[in-house]
């Protein structure tokens, strides 16, 4: 049996097949690479949202019905505690507790090449289908399998391997592949390079994408191409190719905030950086005059700097992205095994699928449980 991609879900499916089975890893890297870079060392590895939210958090979230029906959190958390990890809870978010994202990578690729033949860089270049069997083409070799799992993961974050080499797999089977878009990427934009590196903590930040406008609200950091952080990763989830971005930055009305300002003795800039980074403040308009010395029209000013400070953004390249928006179409998977409707005992789990949740453990509890799926199909089936 083969399973093409070492990552979550990949790897995750290997564990949990027949101890005995011929079962062959490929991975184009190392192994768990995207896993281990996940959430700055800190992953979320699932939410404690019901199952009803859980499902309307995703696209094509009906589809999961079936693979949270056979393993969902509590499976996630009582696997988690066998192998003595723990986790921690912070609002709706979960959370690796005693172990960072780097050390859960390690763990499952362990596991896996206790129980599995791994073969690291060697990705898979092609696979045809000759009467029963599925003939693997990689880079070193030719391989002949009965049945094949295609975990190569997305388009996004291709230095781990995450290249959309999947995607070409899939067509080359016939199989329709959904347009591709960055999910979970920062937003590029002009003018912002003098504020690399400033970050703000749970800002409102509202994203305008033609009549259409949504609110978020989360942590943000300037970088030299434009703005990321949690906020950002979230409004990301959105389908566009442009925007205007408003930041609010100072979490007060109008009236209470030049009440205050009137009332402080000193420069504008000194006044804002009570309430922003120094860096910022400084930028301010009229950032050097004192504040009693502000008219009406540099008072407006002032307040749409700090709280409505627009950009135009567009998403930054699918390869800046941690997350895949597309890929096979569900229409021709079977919710019920993720087994292809085209091609018996060919199979498709994680984010090669056409399915996406938001930041705060979605596409991880969906790559585990994706995973577990097609491991259970095949340990009944054979």
């Amino acid at each position: 049996m083969a399973i093409v991609g070492g990552g979550a879900s990949g790897l995750f499916c290997a564990l949990n097949l027949k101890k005995g089975l011929n079962v062959v890893v490929f991975d184009k890297k190392s192994g768990a690479k995207k896993l281990a870079l996940t959430g700055k060392n800190r992953c979320n590895i699932t939410s404690t949202l019901e199952l009803e939210d859980f499902l309307l958090s995703y696209r094509n979230g009906k589809f999961l019905r079936d693979a949270f029906g056979v393993f969902f959190k509590k499976q996630l958390l009582e696997w988690l505690k066998k192998h003595g990890i723990s986790v921690e809870i912070e609002k709706e978010k979960v959370r690796l507790g005693n172990i960072s994202s780097d050390e859960f990578a390690k763990l499952l690729l362990k596991l896996t090449k206790k129980q599995c033949c791994f073969h690291p860089f060697e990705p898979v270049v092609d696979i045809e289908k000759r009467d029963d069997f599925y003939i693997l083409k990689t880079t070193k070799g030719i391989y002949r399998s009965k049945s094949v799992v295609i975990a190569a993961g997305g388009a996004s974050y291709p230095s781990t391997g995450s290249d959309g080499s999947g995607f070409k797999l899939a067509q080359n089977l016939s199989h329709r592949i959904e347009e591709l878009e960055a999910a979970e990427v920062a937003f590029c934009t002009e003018g912002v390079r003098r504020f690399q590196g400033l970050s703000f903590d749970n800002i409102l930040a509202v994203l305008k994408i033609g009549s259409k406008t949504i609110k978020r609200r989360g942590d943000l950091i300037f970088t030299h191409f434009g703005v990321s952080g949690p906020v950002i990763f979230e409004l990301s989830a959105e389908s566009f190719r442009s925007g205007i971005l408003s930041l609010k930055f100072i979490d007060m009305h109008r009236d209470e905030f030049i009440r205050k300002l009137r009332s402080f003795r000193g420069k504008l800039k000194n006044f804002l950086a009570e309430f922003t980074p120094r860096r910022f403040a400084s930028y301010a308009p009229s950032g050097n005059k004192l504040c009693r010395e502000l008219g009406k029209s540099e008072l407006n000013k002032v307040w749409n700097f700090v709280s409505s400070f627009e950009l135009n953004v567009k998403k930054c390249p699918i390869e800046m992205a941690f997350v895949t928006r597309g890929g096979v179409s569900v229409k021709e998977i079977n919710p019920k095994t993720f087994e292809s409707k085209l091609h018996k005992n060919l199979f498709f789990c994680g984010e090669v699928v056409d399915i996406d949740g938001p930041i705060g453990g979605f596409n991880l509890q969906y790559a585990f449980s994706s995973g577990y799926l097609v491991a259970k199909t095949l340990n009944e089936r054979l």
